[in-house]
């Protein structure tokens, strides 16, 4: 692999788990307090309580002697903390630990929890959220549960030294970037560092000098990650610069490291991003000088306590998800502790997590994730006296299941293993997953006739169904089908046809010549497609790929598929190489596409800018009303199908797979869909 390849494979793993935790979190964002940061970021003493009363009366589980044991696919990343849990798997355990004001019903609708969350429009455009607490609660050290314990989550994510994915200065709540920055003129100090990025630091104006501070300081982009991470001393003399090494102790990591980052400037200056960083650095060093100074902004201004049971959070601007982003954990202050503005540090370190939960944690070793039942949780006493989450490698989970080792697993959705659960008498749940798979488009590089007619030449229906059986359907937007916005009624924009296909061809300028299709000057249509498929065509969108090659050739054009390991392909899609990308989105909650439809969106990979299209997406997200917002969807998504950015291919279904002799398949929820299932309801499940 080449290092360009390497490197890019590290980014990716790190963004794919940052991106997956991030959607898999749901509606828990981050929101914290109201008064004073400087001494201590709480806003009064109020929220570490007195202990529960030793008089009140102890449950005990009906099934305090039983164990469950659910399997995970994949390695934990023991990530024990309310404030930083990012992995799918480490979150099944976190969410039986602690509640939130709110919480997302089978139908992915916002109902109360631990609380609730009303809002209201204000005559200035801007939106408050009223956030309530249920009184009553306690926590499992024994403090009761107040508002002020939601508040201090807030100010945690809001606080410019915290380094989860609950970032509070990315929602627009009144006063937060004033409180981040610390700084009530923040808006002309950081635009001003923007502005500098972007004249000193980026590829066509950095110096040598500050481009190789930024690859030793960012370590290659976070891609060096040590002395004994990979063969440097070979890779740095296949790049050309082994004469080097003689002037250098290779066992000194700075001196690697400077050596490094001389053969990345010399050889690949062009992957890097030095404009992004330096403007990070410099807001970095501002906020640092802020701290350090006299004068500072110690509350967020929209945050504001009402009682010991209620808070309002106060957007800028109207934002269809708001309740959902501030419906965060309630974690204890008095547990977790009071902080300095600018060092969440000890908050962050805290692995031993306390919430007030159907579940208490008691440890995790040897793979194993153990949590007892909490005797206090407010809806009631969990059944099940012990649940253990085990890692258990995919192709072990049936099996294990059906030994008894294992009573719920959740394997990966495919015939072969619906067959292999009905051989071996597993019952299993079909659940349609939060998300969907699509062939994006790059339309810097494809005509949009082009694109058409590449849409044209693709047979979903037949790809899909000949891979996943009935455990996938065809979509026909790309959105989730499970979300409250996907239009019912959409049909076929792009039906399969070679001669519609030779028609789009035509309007872009191509004839057929000699057995080939070229345009104006005689160029062949040649264009590339990149897919995972672990180099075997093994994914539900190769199929297509090979019959749409086969459908080009004989029109006198070229598909070229590269079948290559996800890293390849992000690559590829990365830097534009691709022209066409497989690949899927997950964990889809929201309506709103402007992360990847916008212009300027930070996971806009097609190189589309519609002025239309960003119209339709910014007015969506201020829609409240459901109906008004369907219509926009179905308008946006038409607009985004008429430019051909991604062609919609399927909504496959996750498994749940149950031992039913271990567990008691009536005290499973009535209803189990991509956002409720037996987790939802883990505290009423009993076994056999």
């Amino acid at each position: 692999m080449s290092k360009k390849s390497r490197k890019l494979l590290s980014l990716v793993l790190v963004t794919v788990l940052a991106a997956a935790v991030l959607a898999g979190c749901g509606n828990r964002s981050g929101a914290e307090e109201t008064k004073a940061a400087s001494v201590s970021a709480s806003p009064s003493a109020a929220s570490s309580g007195s202990a529960k009363q030793e008089s009140l009366p102890v449950s005990s589980p009906s099934q305090a002697d039983k164990t469950l044991v659910i399997g995970v696919p994949a390695n934990f990343e023991e990530k024990w903390n309310p404030f930083l849990a990012e992995s799918a798997y480490d979150r099944l355990v976190i969410d039986q630990i602690f509640v939130s004001p709110t919480r997302l019903n089978a139908h992915n609708e916002v109902i109360p929890y631990a609380g609730n969350i009303t809002s209201e429009m204000n005559v200035d455009g801007t939106v408050t959220y009223t956030v309530t607490v249920n009184e009553g609660m306690y926590f499992t050290n024994g403090d009761p549960v107040t508002i002020d314990d939601y508040i201090y989550f807030l100010y945690v994510c809001a606080d410019p030294s915290y380094t989860g994915p609950m970032a509070l200065v990315n929602q627009d709540i009144k006063g937060v970037k004033e409180y981040y920055y610390d700084d009530p003129n923040y808006a002309i100090s950081v635009g001003a560092f923007e502005k500098e990025a972007a004249a000193k630091y980026s590829q066509q104006t950095i110096s040598q000098e500050d481009f190789m501070y930024y690859l030793v300081e960012s370590r290659l982009e976070g891609w060096y990650t040590g002395l004994d991470a990979y063969d440097w001393i070979g890779y740095i003399d296949a790049e050309g610069f082994g004469d080097e090494l003689q002037y250098i102790d290779t066992s000194d990591e700075s001196q690697l490291l400077e050596l490094l980052a001389l053969v990345e400037y010399a050889n690949y200056r062009d992957s890097y991003d030095p404009e992004t960083w330096w403007a990070k650095h410099l807001a970095e060093s501002y906020i640092a000088e802020n701290l350090a100074g006299s004068e500072h902004v110690d509350t967020i201004s929209g945050i504001n306590r009402i009682d010991d049971y209620t808070c309002t959070v106060t957007y800028n601007s109207v934002d269809i998800n708001g309740d959902r982003n501030i419906s965060v954990y309630l974690v204890p202050r008095g547990y977790y502790g009071d902080f300095e503005k600018g060092d969440v540090s000890k908050i962050l370190a805290n692995m031993n997590p306390v919430g007030s939960g159907p579940y208490v944690f008691q440890g995790f070793s040897d793979n194993i994730a153990t949590c007892v039942a909490n005797p206090d949780y407010f809806e009631g006493v969990p059944n099940i006296g012990t649940v253990k989450w085990q890692f258990v490698p995919e192709n072990d989970t049936l099996p294990s299941i059906a030994s008894g080792a294992i009573d719920i697993a959740n394997p990966s959705g495919s015939m072969e293993n619906i067959d292999e659960m009905q051989a071996l008498g597993i019952e299993y749940d079909l659940i349609p997953f939060a998300g969907y798979g699509y062939a994006g488009f790059n339309c810097t590089n494809l005509d949009l006739y082009v694109r058409k007619g590449l849409f044209s030449l693709m047979d979903r229906q037949s790809s899909v169904k000949g891979y996943y059986g009935d455990v996938a359907q065809v979509i026909e937007r790309p959105l989730v089908p499970t979300l409250a916005e996907y239009p019912v009624d959409a049909t076929v924009y792009y039906p399969y046809s070679v001669e519609n296909a030779l028609k789009y061809f035509e309007q872009a300028g191509y004839t057929q010549k000699d057995g080939k299709l070229v345009d104006a000057e005689g160029k062949q249509l040649v264009v590339n497609a990149y897919i995972g498929g672990s180099g075997t065509g093994d994914h539900p969108a190769y199929a297509m790929l090979t019959s749409a090659a086969e459908d080009l050739a004989t029109l006198g054009g070229e598909l070229q598929i590269n079948d290559v390991n996800f890293a390849v392909l992000q690559a590829a899609m990365n830097d534009g190489t691709a022209d066409i990308f497989i690949l899927a989105w997950g964990n889809v909650t929201s309506c709103d596409k402007r992360d990847q439809f916008r212009s300027t969106g930070g996971q806009n990979k097609y190189g589309i800018a519609d002025a239309e299209l960003d119209a339709l997406l910014d007015e969506i997200v201020v829609t409240i009303d459901l109906e008004e917002r369907k219509a926009l969807v179905s308008e946006m998504l038409d607009r985004a199908m008429d430019l051909c950015i991604e062609l919609p291919l399927y909504q496959r279904n996750d498994i749940i797979a149950y031992n039913v002799q271990t567990v008691d398949m009536s005290s499973l929820p009535e209803e189990s869909t991509a956002f409720w299932n037996y987790a939802s309801e883990l505290w009423k499940l009993r076994m056999n």
